[in-house]
């Protein structure tokens, strides 16, 4: 049975804060512009609205992607998802519903994600044929990893989107185990939500329920009489 990592800051590693920034900034980007999509269209329906999970995953690989990371093409489906410290990032849209979460690999696509070996790079001529000894303890280091990889999966960091047509409400991530048929969830974290959006835009006001508000000093620059004056 593989280890599951415990959060996706484990998963992703020294690129966790950069991934997070990036998985923001590009769903509330996509959101924005599906919303207006859906206005636009003047629809009763959610069926255009419902179908940015494609460009969700679309988006996330091209962006991952223009900052040096790689990706990985899942079949039968054919799409590709970012990897990032050799964990597969899935970022889509669900209900905020334990059911939905557990019932996610409903595909062959999606289960095959959760079964995706990391890529095994050569690593220099001495392995070659079978080739010379160990050069160095990096080069060691490298072939313990490799063989350790050998039998492993790479992790999903699933980020799930919860969001109406109205509002986008909150982003969460976890690390996604599969088992049984069934996906669950660890370290399930919210990394943006509408509150948290609200907080830092709220202004700052100093309550005075009681006593005297403070009043703000304002220096007045004092002008140079004009020689009409």
């Amino acid at each position: 049975m593989p280890m599951v990592l415990s959060s996706p800051a484990e998963a992703l590693g020294e690129h966790e804060s950069v991934a997070r920034n990036l998985i923001v900034e590009l769903v509330r980007d996509r959101h924005e512009r599906t919303a207006d999509a859906h206005d636009a269209a003047n629809t009763r329906f959610g069926i255009l609205f419902g179908s940015q999970w494609r460009d969700l995953l679309r988006d996330s690989c091209d962006a991952f992607k223009d900052r040096g990371f790689g990706s990985y093409k899942l079949a039968p489906g054919g799409y590709s998802l970012p990897v990032v410290n050799d964990a597969l990032v899935f970022v889509t849209r669900l209900p905020d519903d334990e059911d939905a979460v557990r019932g996610f690999a409903s595909s062959v696509t999606r289960v095959n994600g959760f079964f995706v070996q990391p890529r095994l790079e050569m690593f220099g001529e001495s392995f070659i044929d079978g080739g010379d000894e160990i050069r160095n303890p990096d080069e060691l280091a490298r072939f313990e990893k490799l063989v350790k990889a050998a039998g492993a999966v790479m992790p999903v960091v699933l980020v799930l989107v919860h969001s109406s047509p109205r509002q986008l409400t909150s982003i969460d991530w976890a690390v996604a185990e599969y088992r049984l048929g069934s996906v669950y969830l660890h370290g399930k974290e919210t990394i943006w939500s509408q509150e948290f959006a609200g907080a830092e835009t709220a202004v700052d006001v100093e309550s005075f329920d009681s006593g005297t508000p403070a009043v703000p000093v304002v220096a007045l620059q004092a002008r140079e009489a004009s020689p009409d004056a």
